[in-house]
């Protein structure tokens, strides 16, 4: 089969590998269509990794992906189930892959894989935003309108937020937030975002606050832009390991943070389940995310994109086969 890895610094390179046939509980995916995260970029393909550390493992980073289960030992999927699958080791670049039952959701046998595949990120995002509760009556700033972001502001709108301030650096991503539900946007490259969220709450600030762009600064950010005794999601992951912290503003605050990272609870697949059958009933839908739709041997085009945030781009589908 082919794969796709990362034998350089942002540099892909295909080979072929073996299939590994499945064990007792486990499957054999056909790899339909795969998607880029921005975690993939700033954990991996923008990160300078030493030599050694190249070639990396077949298949990374890629962790959204959807496909037809080709081989079955498990008594939960049989062949030709669509689904949804969520590998172990973000290697999901590759025409197949063989998971533990665990690590598959059943798909409806309607619409384009590259709309379903859309549903594993917007599933990590419904996870956080249960921590910030009923939203109703509240207003709530989202940094970052990647795919992420965008994400939030649908589930927020959904929920009945009082106000939903959207903050990026890219006038066409504000622009298509308001398509998901977003009250207000902020263009960070030209307007002051303490002053705008200051104006646009009558000085109280956001109750929630929202990081998702992955920034380094992001988390000074949201504390500066949070009210006190008000509340900031982090979900965006930083290149860096380490970033600046402001202890002595976040003291003033007296605010809480929530750390929502799905795939460290113990079911890190119960959101994404939860999303699949939000898009079925037509409530919300991950789909409309999608603005590239290209074929997989142009990977390293479309993480390129990724990486230079191409004007228009919000979520890239991959057609594997």
């Amino acid at each position: 089969m082919k794969v796709a890895r990362l034998i350089d610094f942002k540099k892909f390179e295909f080979s072929n590998s073996d299939i590994i046939e499945p064990n007792e509980g486990e499957c054999l995916l056909k790899v339909k269509v795969v998607s880029v995260c921005g975690t993939d970029i700033r954990r991996e393909f923008n990160k300078k990794w030493n030599n050694e550390s190249y070639p990396q493992i077949d298949g990374l980073p890629c962790h959204e992906v959807v496909g037809e289960i080709y081989r079955s030992k498990s008594k939960f999927f049989k062949e030709g189930d669509r689904v949804l699958a969520v590998p172990t080791s973000d290697n999901g670049l590759q025409e197949y892959l063989t998971l533990s039952e665990d690590r598959f959701l059943h798909l409806p046998d309607y619409g384009d894989y590259e709309d379903w595949v859309m549903c594993q990120h917007s599933g990590t995002v419904l996870y956080a935003s249960k921590k910030w509760g009923n939203p109703v009556g509240k207003n709530i700033a989202i940094l970052g309108q990647g795919g992420i972001g965008l994400s939030f502001t649908m589930i927020a709108s959904m929920q009945g937020a009082k106000s939903i301030i959207c903050v990026d650096y890219n006038q066409f991503r504000l622009d298509f937030s308001k398509k998901f539900g977003s009250t207000h946007v902020i263009n960070a490259s030209n307007e002051n975002i303490l002053e705008r969220i200051s104006e646009i709450t009558n000085g109280q600030m956001a109750d929630i606050v929202v990081e998702a762009s992955g920034s380094s600064s992001g988390l000074n950010d949201s504390i500066e832009v949070v009210r006190k005794k008000g509340k900031i999601i982090l979900f965006g992951l930083t290149q860096d390991d380490l970033i600046p912290f402001n202890q002595n503003n976040f003291l003033s605050k007296n605010c809480i943070i929530e750390s929502t990272l799905i795939a460290g609870t113990e079911t890190p697949l119960k959101e994404i389940k939860e999303m699949i059958e939000m898009k079925k009933r037509g409530l919300l839908d991950p789909g409309k995310l999608k603005t590239h739709v290209m074929d997989w041997e142009n990977v390293q085009e479309a993480f390129d994109m990724y990486d230079k945030n191409s004007e228009g781009l919000i979520k890239i589908a991959l057609k594997v086969s």
